[in-house]
């Protein structure tokens, strides 16, 4: 079994790894996670203990959740609209023998199904193929969206991911996902 390559990335203020499991860091558990980030996050706001409490339970909520697909190596929370909609990504990273922009356009609906709206390759990554798409699907009667990033290297696919039902948030961040992706390194 060969060993996925090792990375590095890097996020911006707005974006936060949330652990998938424990300990991570020097958090022991989740508790002690989402302590110190809600006081990190609040800290000099004013804000009441109500608030706090929020986002507290809002942060073990997210950490605590399933990732859409199974297997994610990371997860990722956009904090900025805090008190509005869950933005979530999750990376990815599974063996594979794509060697084309098509094999990574069949592997974009992943989990999903749906049809590829568009796509684009990626230049300036660090991986010799990469693609970003945007695939819709209707689930349960509801049209979700999802921009997903997905570059090959070493017989590995990365995809970074994110669904949603509003194609406005989608747009939104699809510039901010691009950055994260792009900033993936191998040592």
């Amino acid at each position: 079994m060969a060993v996925a390559p090792t990375y590095t990335l890097s996020l911006e203020t707005t974006w936060l790894p949330v652990p998938l499991e424990f300990p991570w860091g020097s958090f022991p558990d989740a508790d002690a996670w989402a302590d110190e980030l809600t006081d990190s996050l609040l800290a000099g706001t004013g804000l009441p203990a109500e608030a706090r409490d929020q986002l507290r339970a809002t942060a073990l909520t997210l950490q605590a959740m399933p990732g859409p697909l199974p297997g994610a190596m990371e997860r990722f929370w956009r904090t900025e609209y805090v008190g509005g909609p869950a933005i979530i990504a999750h990376l990815y990273v599974t063996d594979s023998g794509a060697r084309s922009a098509d094999e990574l356009l069949q592997l974009a609906r992943a989990g999903i199904g749906g049809r590829v709206q568009t796509w684009t390759s990626l230049e300036g990554t660090a991986f010799p193929l990469a693609v970003q798409a945007v695939v819709t699907t209707d689930i349960e009667d509801v049209t979700v969206g999802a921009v997903r990033h997905l570059g090959v290297r070493d017989g590995y696919v990365f995809l970074l991911d994110f669904l949603s039902e509003d194609p406005l948030v989608l747009e939104a961040v699809q510039d901010e996902l691009s950055g994260i992706f792009r900033s993936i390194r191998f040592a």
